[in-house]
């Protein structure tokens, strides 16, 4: 193999290695904003259900009266 594909093929082994670890930190980033989506989206879960909750409770205002303050 002459110096210059010898060469060539260094370079080319070298790219491959630096498009590997793109790619690998590019999935550890897409893996850690999946995962942040996943808690958003439970958390917004819950946040509407206590609206629809507190919904309810505003409709039937004689529920209101039935619950303990916070301070209980």
């Amino acid at each position: 193999m002459s110096d210059s594909m010898e060469q060539r093929l260094i370079e080319v082994e070298i790219q491959l290695a630096h498009t590997q670890r793109t790619c690998e930190q590019l999935n550890e980033v897409v893996t850690r904003l999946s995962i942040d989506a996943q808690s958003r989206e439970r958390l917004m879960r819950r946040i509407v259900d206590q609206i629809e909750d507190l919904k309810g409770k505003l409709d039937d205002p004689g529920s209101l009266d039935d619950e303990k303050p916070p301070h209980y």
